[in-house]
């Protein structure tokens, strides 16, 4: 394998050139390539195609394709979670923090992240498959948790929900969701109706009642 080889410099927006980075090229190339074909039915070639490099070049920066796909999904997902992040931080409550994470997914996601996993787990080894569930669950997973914890310790749900659970349930449903958006080719479908609709259904199942606050905090003489 050789090492990287030049690449022509590109023009930034205030007009001077600086060299582009051929990995991070390599992965958004790979990215579209994946997400339109699925593992399979892209190779090597067709990425050398679309993305103007020679293929030791290309191996210089991941050694096969097992290794280029698992970067590309924990690059999807380490996107997905800057995303998160800077919205939540304009969130004023729980309800909210829920809604501009599902609109949010809707909108920028423009595939099944459930797809490209079991995609994984379909291609990949044990090794490459444990990377992608860790930045599963680093990533995307554990805000998500972060956010449903919080609302049980500030009372907005019952304390009795599992946090962990509730995470997996939400981003089930936003990928479901995402899903269906893809298969009727966005037709009829407004993210942000669909975000608020979707949480408020979920919230509804999941708000703290009063029936559920006297159960998670017994009154003094009760039965344990």
């Amino acid at each position: 394998m050789t090492p990287q080889q030049s690449r022509p410099s590109v023009a930034n927006a205030s007009g001077k050139s600086k060299p582009t980075d051929a990995r991070a090229e390599i992965l958004q190339h790979a990215k579209l390539l994946f997400r339109q074909k699925g593992f399979s039915a892209v190779s090597m070639n067709d990425l050398v195609s679309s993305v103007g490099l020679t293929k030791p070049t290309i191996y210089y920066h991941f050694t096969d394709k097992e290794t280029l796909f698992t970067e590309v999904v924990v690059e999807m997902m380490r996107h997905g979670n800057e995303m998160l992040v800077a919205g939540m931080k304009r969130c004023k409550d729980f309800r909210e923090k829920l809604y501009r994470l599902s609109e949010g997914y809707f909108r920028f996601s423009p595939t099944s992240l459930s797809t490209m996993v079991r995609d994984a787990s379909e291609h990949l080894d044990e090794a490459h498959m444990k990377r992608v569930m860790e930045a599963h669950r680093f990533y995307l997973i554990n805000p998500i948790i972060g956010i449903f914890e919080e609302a049980r310790q500030a009372g907005e749900i019952a304390r009795s929900e599992n946090p962990d659970t509730l995470a997996l349930y939400f981003i089930s449903w936003i990928d479901a969701m995402t899903t269906l958006r893809t298969a009727h080719e966005g037709r009829d479908f407004d993210p942000r109706e669909c975000a608020s609709k979707m949480v408020d259904i979920f919230v509804e199942g999941i708000r703290l009642r009063p029936d559920s606050l006297t159960e998670s905090h017994p009154q003094a003489g009760d039965s344990q």
